[in-house]
Protein backbone atom coordinates (compact mmCIF):
# COMPACT_ATOMS: atom_id res chain seq x y z
CA UNK A 1 0.00 0.00 0.00
CA UNK A 2 1.68 3.40 -0.63
CA UNK A 3 2.30 6.25 1.75
CA UNK A 4 -1.24 8.05 2.39
CA UNK A 5 -3.60 5.53 0.31
CA UNK A 6 -6.35 4.22 2.02
CA UNK A 7 -7.55 -0.06 2.05
CA UNK A 8 -11.46 -0.60 2.24
CA UNK A 9 -12.23 -3.90 3.56
CA UNK A 10 -15.70 -5.68 3.33
CA UNK A 11 -16.13 -8.92 5.65
CA UNK A 12 -19.02 -10.87 7.48
CA UNK A 13 -19.87 -9.53 10.58
CA UNK A 14 -21.85 -9.56 14.03
CA UNK A 15 -23.89 -7.16 15.98
CA UNK A 16 -24.13 -9.20 19.11
CA UNK A 17 -21.00 -9.55 21.45
CA UNK A 18 -21.14 -13.34 21.88
CA UNK A 19 -19.23 -15.54 19.56
CA UNK A 20 -21.43 -18.16 19.87
CA UNK A 21 -23.83 -15.89 17.81
CA UNK A 22 -22.43 -16.18 14.29
CA UNK A 23 -25.96 -14.02 12.93
CA UNK A 24 -26.46 -15.24 9.80
CA UNK A 25 -24.20 -17.30 9.18
CA UNK A 26 -25.35 -19.60 11.92
CA UNK A 27 -28.64 -19.56 10.42
CA UNK A 28 -27.56 -20.91 7.34
CA UNK A 29 -25.63 -23.27 8.50
CA UNK A 30 -28.19 -24.21 11.73
CA UNK A 31 -30.56 -26.68 12.63
CA UNK A 32 -31.74 -27.56 9.23
CA UNK A 33 -28.22 -28.33 7.68
CA UNK A 34 -27.28 -30.03 11.04
CA UNK A 35 -30.35 -31.97 10.96
CA UNK A 36 -29.50 -33.19 7.22
CA UNK A 37 -26.75 -34.58 8.69
CA UNK A 38 -28.01 -36.20 11.09
CA UNK A 39 -30.58 -37.61 8.92
CA UNK A 40 -27.76 -39.62 6.94
CA UNK A 41 -26.54 -41.13 10.08
CA UNK A 42 -29.92 -42.14 11.08
CA UNK A 43 -30.47 -43.85 7.98
CA UNK A 44 -26.75 -45.43 7.64
CA UNK A 45 -25.64 -43.66 4.60
CA UNK A 46 -22.88 -41.63 6.59
CA UNK A 47 -21.20 -42.11 10.10
CA UNK A 48 -21.34 -39.96 12.66
CA UNK A 49 -17.68 -39.31 12.74
CA UNK A 50 -17.30 -38.23 9.15
CA UNK A 51 -20.08 -35.44 10.17
CA UNK A 52 -18.21 -34.69 13.06
CA UNK A 53 -14.72 -34.24 11.39
CA UNK A 54 -16.32 -31.52 8.59
CA UNK A 55 -15.77 -27.92 10.06
CA UNK A 56 -16.87 -24.66 8.24
CA UNK A 57 -14.15 -22.28 8.12
CA UNK A 58 -16.31 -19.22 8.77
CA UNK A 59 -16.75 -16.94 11.60
CA UNK A 60 -18.17 -13.63 11.58
CA UNK A 61 -16.50 -11.35 14.02
CA UNK A 62 -18.32 -8.23 16.05
CA UNK A 63 -16.65 -4.91 15.18
CA UNK A 64 -14.95 -5.04 18.70
CA UNK A 65 -13.12 -8.26 17.75
CA UNK A 66 -12.48 -6.62 14.52
CA UNK A 67 -10.45 -3.53 16.23
CA UNK A 68 -8.89 -5.33 18.51
CA UNK A 69 -7.06 -7.43 15.91
CA UNK A 70 -6.62 -4.17 13.81
CA UNK A 71 -5.17 -2.23 16.55
CA UNK A 72 -3.20 -4.88 17.80
CA UNK A 73 -1.11 -5.54 14.09
CA UNK A 74 -0.29 -1.89 15.16
CA UNK A 75 0.53 -1.58 10.93
CA UNK A 76 -2.90 0.47 10.64
CA UNK A 77 -4.81 3.28 11.34
CA UNK A 78 -8.65 2.76 11.65
CA UNK A 79 -10.20 5.61 9.47
CA UNK A 80 -14.04 4.25 9.71
CA UNK A 81 -15.56 1.15 11.25
CA UNK A 82 -19.02 0.17 11.04
CA UNK A 83 -21.76 -2.73 11.00
CA UNK A 84 -24.11 -2.23 8.11
CA UNK A 85 -26.79 -4.34 7.27
CA UNK A 86 -26.17 -6.82 4.18
CA UNK A 87 -29.70 -8.22 3.67
CA UNK A 88 -30.75 -11.76 3.00
CA UNK A 89 -28.57 -14.25 0.91
CA UNK A 90 -32.30 -15.74 0.13
CA UNK A 91 -32.93 -14.20 -3.16
CA UNK A 92 -36.90 -14.95 -4.08
CA UNK A 93 -39.23 -14.23 -6.57
CA UNK A 94 -42.00 -15.05 -4.44
CA UNK A 95 -41.29 -14.20 -0.95
CA UNK A 96 -44.29 -16.29 0.30
CA UNK A 97 -43.33 -19.90 -1.58
CA UNK A 98 -41.71 -22.34 0.69
CA UNK A 99 -40.56 -24.09 -1.92
CA UNK A 100 -38.77 -21.23 -3.61
CA UNK A 101 -37.03 -20.28 -0.35
CA UNK A 102 -35.98 -23.60 1.43
CA UNK A 103 -34.31 -24.07 -2.75
CA UNK A 104 -33.33 -20.47 -1.89
CA UNK A 105 -31.53 -21.59 1.33
CA UNK A 106 -30.15 -24.77 -0.34
CA UNK A 107 -28.56 -23.31 -2.75
CA UNK A 108 -27.07 -20.37 0.00
CA UNK A 109 -25.60 -23.07 1.78
CA UNK A 110 -23.92 -24.57 -1.62
CA UNK A 111 -22.37 -22.29 -2.73
CA UNK A 112 -20.90 -21.05 0.30
CA UNK A 113 -19.76 -24.77 1.09
CA UNK A 114 -20.68 -26.79 -1.26
CA UNK A 115 -16.83 -27.95 -2.75
CA UNK A 116 -15.97 -28.72 0.70
CA UNK A 117 -18.84 -30.97 1.45
CA UNK A 118 -18.21 -32.25 -2.21
CA UNK A 119 -14.55 -33.12 -1.29
CA UNK A 120 -15.77 -34.28 2.41
CA UNK A 121 -18.18 -36.98 1.90
CA UNK A 122 -18.54 -36.93 -2.14
CA UNK A 123 -20.68 -35.70 -4.36
CA UNK A 124 -23.41 -38.39 -4.49
CA UNK A 125 -23.83 -37.97 -0.45
CA UNK A 126 -23.41 -34.15 -0.84
CA UNK A 127 -26.07 -34.23 -3.32
CA UNK A 128 -28.52 -35.77 -0.87
CA UNK A 129 -27.38 -33.80 1.80
CA UNK A 130 -28.39 -30.32 0.43
CA UNK A 131 -31.63 -31.90 -0.68
CA UNK A 132 -32.77 -32.95 2.78
CA UNK A 133 -31.36 -29.25 3.38
CA UNK A 134 -34.14 -27.66 1.09
CA UNK A 135 -36.76 -30.33 2.55
CA UNK A 136 -36.67 -28.93 6.18
CA UNK A 137 -36.13 -25.37 5.49
CA UNK A 138 -39.76 -25.84 4.09
CA UNK A 139 -41.55 -26.10 7.08
CA UNK A 140 -39.72 -22.79 8.32
CA UNK A 141 -39.60 -20.32 5.05
CA UNK A 142 -41.59 -17.53 6.75
CA UNK A 143 -39.30 -17.35 9.80
CA UNK A 144 -35.77 -17.79 7.38
CA UNK A 145 -37.28 -14.83 5.70
CA UNK A 146 -37.47 -12.97 8.51
CA UNK A 147 -34.35 -13.44 10.14
CA UNK A 148 -31.97 -14.69 7.89
CA UNK A 149 -30.01 -11.49 7.35
CA UNK A 150 -26.40 -10.65 7.42
CA UNK A 151 -23.91 -8.04 8.59
CA UNK A 152 -20.75 -6.94 7.48
CA UNK A 153 -17.81 -4.82 9.07
CA UNK A 154 -16.70 -1.92 6.44
CA UNK A 155 -13.56 -0.73 7.33
CA UNK A 156 -10.99 2.25 5.91
CA UNK A 157 -7.73 1.05 7.05
CA UNK A 158 -4.66 3.59 6.39
CA UNK A 159 -1.12 2.77 7.27
CA UNK A 160 0.08 4.05 10.64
Amino acid sequence: MKDGGAMFLVCLGRTSMDPTDQGGAGILFGTHFQDAWDDLIQEGHLESERRDSFNIPVYAPSLQEFREVVESNCSFTINKLEVVRGGSPLVVNHPDDASEISRALANSCRSVIGVLVDAHIGEELSEELFIRVERRAVRHARELMEQLQFFHIVASLSLA
